[in-house]
């Protein structure tokens, strides 16, 4: 019973001792190169140590929950008592790998937003069916004193939605993957090139040494350049592919639901996870899109609250791929403090040159002195990459000026940039921390200036910034600010 103590499960000792004994990796070195005995002693002293300071660690870490609060007791020389009422615990997240659903255990991570620092407030490992019901428990608790109409209108008109295989590879195949296939092209280099050391063939190099350059008619080596971009086509398509199966596996059943003022999420095929997160404190909305999503009119929507996203690469996912016909029927039933729909200021088109100019100016500084130091290199090669490198920038910097765009209203701000992702944030007024102005000369004699808002978060206030807007927007930005 989740009343009495309880402790973590004893596979936490046998974790905890290996993550220890990591850090003595330089000792197994010297422990296999030497045949000393007093080094063997000396590592048997350090093991059997981690042993006994973890098993001592295990046996003093309890919780269980007594009048409206979790009770946390930890500590090896020194002991803890943390005591968190319901009311302050933002999310409660489960996650399992697939170790832990072969024994059918659950790492629980409670976050009340006090800790300092990148780590959970509290984890703990436990039986999954424990997890549940402490979950349950707080959960149910914590809103015994919600609306009961608030409850049922929930229940009634916001059904769960679920994720579908196609959504799934929609989602892959839109994400932008250029990089994953440029990178992919670099990788199947670098292993041809392994396996000619391994192998003692010279296959790459003397398909390299066979292509001469200066001797190449201009027939030919526009051959040359679409065989490559054949290959980074090919390894484009296999990356999607690969792509596709790894989103399967880890969105495989992405569950949304509503259970009193919570959204509970839940995916995973291998590796579950399970989390929650109160609607109330709920700060700020991101809706991202990469180069595709924004021509379908799809992207991802993200929460930025207190006590969720504090892990490396964890974020408060609400929806993979959603439209506008999810934000209308599920989000607006919920959070319709977080629907803008007042105007939206984009930046002066005298500014599009901002966006364009630096982009282009930096790369040039740095590859015009390659252009002459590269001397074997044939010049129409060379130029080229010039061009190429210099177009794309100023598309760059075009997509980043239409992408730009901020709002304002009494309660919400709207922010939004980004060049092929488009990152769209919606942040409640009550959740501004701090609104930054900054214009050097050349925007003060443009009358325009980038925007830095606060927002509150898990660790450090996130930012997000827009740039080169028109300064007027002082007035609305510093007058709906609430103090």
């Amino acid at each position: 019973m989740i009343d009495n103590p309880t402790r973590n499960h004893w596979i936490v000792i046998v974790q905890d001792v290996l993550k220890s004994l990591r850090q003595f990796w330089f000792l197994l070195i010297i422990l296999i190169s030497g045949h000393n005995k007093y080094i063997y002693i000396g590592g048997a002293v350090i093991v059997v140590s981690t042993v006994v300071i973890q098993i001592k660690k295990w046996l003093n870490t309890q919780y269980y929950i007594a009048n409206n609060m979790l009770i946390y007791k930890s500590g090896v020389f020194q002991k803890s008592r943390e005591e968190i009422p319901f009311d302050k615990i933002n999310t409660i997240d489960m996650g399992q790998g697939v170790f832990d659903r072969i024994l059918g255990l659950c790492t629980v991570k409670i976050d009340s937003g006090s800790a300092i620092g990148k780590e959970a407030e509290l984890k703990l490992k436990i039986k999954y069916k424990l997890a549940e019901m402490l979950r349950d428990t707080v959960l149910n608790i914590k809103n015994n004193t919600a609306d009961i109409d608030f409850q049922e209108e929930k229940k009634e008109e916001i059904p769960k939605k679920v994720i579908s295989i196609r959504e799934i590879m929609l989602y892959a195949i839109t994400k932008g993957k250029l990089g994953w296939a440029l990178g992919g092209y670099f990788a199947v280099m670098n292993f041809a090139d392994d396996v000619e050391k391994i192998t003692n063939t010279t296959i790459v190099k003397n398909l390299t040494n066979s292509i001469d350059m200066n001797n190449l008619m201009l027939q030919d080596r526009v051959k040359l350049v679409f065989m490559i971009m054949g290959m980074l086509l090919a390894v484009y398509i296999v990356m999607t592919l690969l792509a596709i199966i790894f989103e399967i596996v880890k969105l495989y059943n992405f569950t949304i639901k509503v259970q009193d003022k919570n959204f509970n999420i839940s995916y995973g095929l291998l590796s579950k996870k399970e989390y929650s997160i109160p609607i109330d404190k709920i700060h700020a909305l991101k809706y991202k899109q990469g180069t595709l999503q924004q021509v379908l009119g799809i992207y991802t929507i993200e929460a930025i609250t207190i006590g969720y996203g504090d892990e490396k690469n964890e974020k408060a996912i609400l929806y993979p791929i959603a439209n506008d016909d999810f934000k209308q029927r599920f989000l607006a039933s919920l959070l319709p403090e977080m629907i803008f729909s007042a105007d939206i200021k984009r930046p002066p088109k005298h500014s599009l040159k901002r966006f364009i100019v630096m982009r282009v100016l930096l790369p040039l500084i740095v590859i015009i002195p390659l252009y002459f130091l590269a001397k074997p290199i044939p010049s129409e090669f060379k130029i080229g990459v010039i061009v190429i490198i210099t177009l794309i920038n100023i598309l760059f910097g075009y997509l980043n000026y239409r992408n730009t765009s901020l709002g304002v209203t009494e309660k919400l701000i709207l922010a939004s940039g980004g060049s092929f992702t488009k990152t769209t944030t919606i942040i409640k007024q009550s959740s501004v921390q701090a609104i930054e102005r900054k214009q050097n000369p050349y925007q003060r004699k443009a009358k325009v200036c980038d925007y830095l808002i606060s927002v509150y978060s898990t660790t450090l206030p996130e930012a997000v910034k827009v740039r080169h807007m028109n300064e007027s927007l002082d007035t609305e930005l510093y007058g709906n600010l609430i103090m």
